[in-house]
């Protein structure tokens, strides 16, 4: 690991935005003891993972970018993975964050004994650190439904997020089952290509303009001369996207005004009344993740694509049934089923002071103190942890927020003399209680099923207000909150 005798060592998991994030913030701070350990073999995680065509983000890109590091000639308003992934690889040559990176180190084990963390990973390698900061990220493990006959199937299959690019769709009868972001993106983009098309809906959602448009080599001129009114840009974009807390915490006048929208962006795309009642959602605008596109409905609707609404009963080699007992054909499936969201202990065991599993923890509740500790696990930091994903907004205003939290923990830890910091368990709990309080009332809690729910009910992954109140709930530490081990 880079670093000397006198400094701490400090593991960060994940080189995607978070864990480059925090150690740029490290690295600003003076403490260059780190190693970024990454699973795979390049920086970007999510950017670097999802491949599929159409690949891009919801927030735009100005907004989607560190506010340290403006990337002034973004193409689109929206752009597309790979520019988003360029700007990730970017980063961390600008910043020296390659000599800090160990590829090919998928972390299996944390133990925390005599005020050192024991790393050991999937390839054999082992690391004592005194810091830990978790930067896996909330949305990385790829969810596939538990649908019979599954491992039966005698075409070719994969999820959205492990494309197999060496498969040729063209001329194939396919399969996509689900029908929120990742389908929504990828549907218009493969389907000049296949020759039948069928989109396995469980639930409909509500679907907004897109409104993607480039950003003309003039505007981009202008911000280059001119970082001042690519700041100004971010602002406004920033605000606009800050404005809609209002509608996820229950204004029924905004709520009226963009469902009206939503349900003009159907009717004036989806002529046929029968497909349009099945593309309409029966639960509250923003109740599950607000979706953006101006070419998903016209795909659904061309002759050889069909929506199909029955549940799938199960996969057999040559196709799909449905439980209406309707068998349809297909070659290739491909599951569009997004993520198992904060999947912090998957494939991984966490174990904290007097051999508490992170596991065990968390069985009454995901949770975490401030959104980044959890009591019992010193030194043990996570970003993008329970309820620190925003529906509003750009998580990388959360992930700077934490991040710097993270280094005042460190700091104060070192500075004090300690070996350890650790959250008091009162201290967490009060915090979650107050979490969980506010979060009463919202939108998100009504009765959608939602990946930002648990199976009790429980929101354990979105933050309650906008972004000013986190960051100014992570702006400093308060040191009455925790306890420092000498």
């Amino acid at each position: 690991m880079v670093g000397s005798a006198d400094t701490p060592r400090i593991a960060i998991v994940g080189a995607g935005f978070s864990g480059m994030c925090m150690a740029i913030k490290l690295k600003e701070a003076g403490i260059h003891s780190f190693t970024i350990f990454e699973k795979a073999d390049n920086v970007g995680g999510t950017w670097r993972d999802n491949t599929y065509p159409g690949v891009a983000c919801d927030v735009p890109s100005h907004l989607y970018s560190f506010s340290f590091e403006p990337k002034l000639d973004w193409t689109r308003l929206y752009s597309a993975g790979a520019e988003i992934q360029d700007y990730c690889e970017y980063v961390a040559r600008k910043y020296g964050l390659l000599e800090h990176i160990e590829y090919g180190c998928e972390l299996t084990n944390s133990t925390y004994s005599g005020g050192k963390w024991q790393i050991e990973f999937k390839n054999g390698r082992t690391e004592n650190v005194a810091f830990l900061v978790s930067g896996i990220g909330g949305l990385h493990v790829p969810n596939f439904p538990d649908i019979e006959g599954k491992d039966t199937f005698g075409g070719v299959s994969f999820h959205s997020a492990q494309w197999n690019h060496g498969h040729d769709l063209a001329g194939k009868k396919v399969a996509v089952v689900g029908s929120a972001a990742s389908a929504l993106q990828l549907i218009p983009e493969i389907v000049g290509k296949v020759a039948s098309l069928d989109m396995y809906q469980r639930t409909p959602n509500w679907v907004m303009p897109r409104e993607n448009t480039y950003y003309s080599d003039d505007q981009k001129a202008k911000f280059q001369r001119s970082p001042w009114k690519a700041k100004l840009h971010r602002l406004m974009i920033y605000l606009a996207f800050e404005s809609r807390i209002p509608l996820f915490k229950g204004s029924k006048i905004l709520s009226r005004i963009v469902s009206k929208a939503a349900h003009g962006h159907l009717e004036d795309q989806v002529a046929d009344e029968e497909l349009r009642a099945a593309l309409t959602p029966d639960f509250p605008f923003g109740c599950k993740r607000i979706l953006a596109s101006d070419t998903y409905f016209p795909a659904l609707q061309q002759d050889h694509v069909s929506v199909v609404t029955g549940g799938i009963s199960k996969i057999v080699e040559g196709g799909i049934e449905t439980t209406d007992g309707t068998f349809r054909e297909a070659d290739t499936i491909i599951y569009a089923t997004g993520f198992k969201p904060l999947t912090m202990v998957d494939g991984q065991e966490i174990t904290g002071k007097n051999g508490l599993k992170m596991v065990d923890y968390l069985k009454d509740g995901i949770r975490a103190h401030r959104t980044v500790m959890a009591p019992g696990f010193p030194n043990y930091f996570m970003l993008l942890g329970p309820n620190s994903v925003l529906g509003h907004n750009s998580v990388l205003i959360i992930i700077e927020a934490q991040a710097k939290y993270i280094l005042q923990c460190i700091q104060e830890t070192i500075k004090t003399g300690a070996k350890s910091i650790d959250v008091k368990p009162k201290a967490a709990e009060r915090f979650d209680d107050r979490i969980q309080e506010q979060l009463k009332g919202t939108v998100w809690s009504q009765s959608c099923k939602s990946w930002y729910k648990d199976e009790n009910g429980r929101i354990f992954t979105l933050w309650p207000k906008g972004t000013i109140s986190f960051r100014r709930s992570m702006k400093r530490i308060k040191r009455n909150e925790f306890q420092f081990e000498h």
